[in-house]
């Protein structure tokens, strides 16, 4: 039996993809090819493609030439309707059509409801286990209903099996790079095209995942990632891990991308404690580096940074946001304010590390003045520490966050306690919007899969700031010249 695996790409719109956008590998897809292989042997022949390198064009070319059985495709908002063109045309040659992350997640009955070519999705954030239990229902041809986080159809109607809470400890297949060992060089050369004056000669790029979750108990109100449980791996696994692909495929830049690497100060410590002097040579001796995402807050923290000096980090992602304080908590940033950035970005510098930086602007009560000040404040940080890539965005509402309670299930929200409390979060930002509106938003997008995403975007804009639009592109068309014009690398941070 031939398995696919899919990354799906980004819509041909240069608009929606940031500035790592494809430099490194999706590495989950690999980690379920190497669970399978794990699980299966040689009852199945598994590969992967990933639309972050690869055209739509070539990734139907692998379909016709692979004629796989079974296609699993990984989505994200902005990937999905990519990946409904996929979906389709697998079909049309008879493959099994599954689906997997963030934006299937959010939406499986409706998708379900809405596309008969997709015949199941995977509704687990950690996916291994239940997409093994599916293959093997589908080789041995006996019924799926005892697969746990599985949406499907039965006899018409869209069936969810319970969601069941995985944890890293317990297993976290360590992906088998053997699968992208012919694409590996393709992430780094175009990694190193944008960002080699950060490092040496040569720069070997690769995903890594021991972690996921974070530390922000109150959701930022516009995130969307699909369970901020934190959960960490084995410690020892991960300096194994990272041994072997240093050792066999000369990896020296590795890219944990934990959502926020602060959200484990127990985790931490047990990576310093448990990193063979191997690996402290290499780091010592600039052979080895991670790339990390990290909260403002969580720096400030615990003597952070220097620890994370010790592991190696010489990279920092982090969602700076703006620079006004009152937009800063509109967006549930838990007491980050413009000083903790400068502050954070301070110790950064001084530890040597570059930042990549993102700013949005239209978050919830956006003004004017606002905006000017968070064009101050990008100017005023690219003087503290060496930045990397500067993003500056529109704001784009993102199902399963506390802005699409906001903008679409204002009556039955999941981050708000009621329309209630949502009326009293714009009551203080100024913004009244009238039931009749709230109405006819829901009405528009709820019971929907695929959305437009500049639809979105003007809806957000015209009922929940108090800018338009047009100012906001017309205020990062300038930032982005000026930021370029210090020759450092732009993008947008969706994707």
């Amino acid at each position: 039996m031939n398995i696919l695996l899919i990354n799906s790409p980004n819509e041909m719109d240069n608009s929606l993809e940031n500035a790592n956008y494809s430099l490194f590998p999706h590495i989950g897809i690999v980690q379920l090819a190497t669970r399978l292989e794990e699980d299966f042997g040689n009852q199945i022949n598994v590969e992967v493609i990933d639309g972050g390198i690869k055209t739509l064009s070539e990734i139907k070319r692998k379909i016709v030439s692979f004629e796989p059985s079974i296609v699993g495709i990984s989505v994200l908002t902005p990937t999905y309707g990519e990946g409904l063109k996929i979906a389709s045309f697998a079909k049309k040659r008879n493959a099994i059509i599954v689906l997997g992350n963030d934006h299937a997640i959010f939406f499986p009955k409706e998708i379900l409801n809405n596309r008969p070519e997709i015949d199941y999705i995977v509704t687990n954030d950690i996916a291994e286990q239940p997409f093994s239990d599916l293959i093997s229902c589908i080789i041995h041809e006996t019924s799926v209903e005892k697969v746990d986080s599985l949406a499907y159809r039965n006899n018409g109607e869209v069936l969810i099996n319970p969601v069941k809470q995985y944890s890293l400890k317990d297993r976290n297949t360590i992906p088998d790079l053997d699968f992208i060992k012919n694409d590996l060089d393709k992430y780094s050369k175009k990694y190193y095209s944008q960002h080699g004056q950060l490092h040496g000669e040569e720069v070997n790029v690769i995903t890594i995942n021991n972690a996921r979750g974070c530390e922000n108990k109150l959701r930022c109100s516009y995130c969307s990632i699909a369970d901020l449980r934190v959960t960490t791996g084995d410690p020892v696994q991960f300096w194994e891990t990272v041994t072997h692909y240093h050792d066999k495929y000369n990896i020296n830049l590795f890219f944990e991308v934990y959502d926020s690497f602060t959200a484990s100060p127990r985790y931490i410590k047990s990576l310093l404690e448990s990193m063979p002097t191997y690996v402290k040579r290499k780091i010592k001796n600039g052979n080895i580096e991670f790339m990390i995402y990290a909260r403002t807050l969580g720096l400030l923290a615990k003597d952070n940074v220097n620890k994370f000096k010790e592991l190696g980090v010489r990279r920092v992602n982090i969602g700076l946001d703006s620079g006004d304080a009152d937009i800063l908590e509109a967006q549930r940033k838990n007491k980050t304010t413009d000083k903790t950035n400068i502050d954070a970005l301070k110790l950064l510098s001084k530890a040597d590390m570059s930042v990549h930086g993102s700013f949005m602007l239209g978050a919830a009560g956006e003004t004017v003045a606002t905006v000017k000040k968070t064009t101050g404040h990008i100017k005023e940080v690219m003087e503290i520490v060496e930045f990397s890539s500067i993003e500056v965005s529109r704001l784009y509402p993102l199902p399963n966050s506390p802005i699409w309670d906001i903008l679409v299930d204002y009556f039955n929200p999941q981050f708000y306690k009621n329309s209630e409390e949502i009326d009293s979060v714009l009551a203080k930002l100024n913004l009244s919007v009238p039931v009749e509106k709230h109405m006819e938003l829901s009405s528009k997008y709820q019971s929907a899969d695929l959305f437009n995403k500049e639809e979105l975007m003007s809806d957000w804009y015209q009922n929940f700031t108090h800018i338009d639009q047009d100012f906001a592109v017309s205020e990062i068309q300038k930032l982005d010249d000026f930021i370029e014009m210090k020759n450092i690398q732009t993008g947008k941070n969706v994707g």
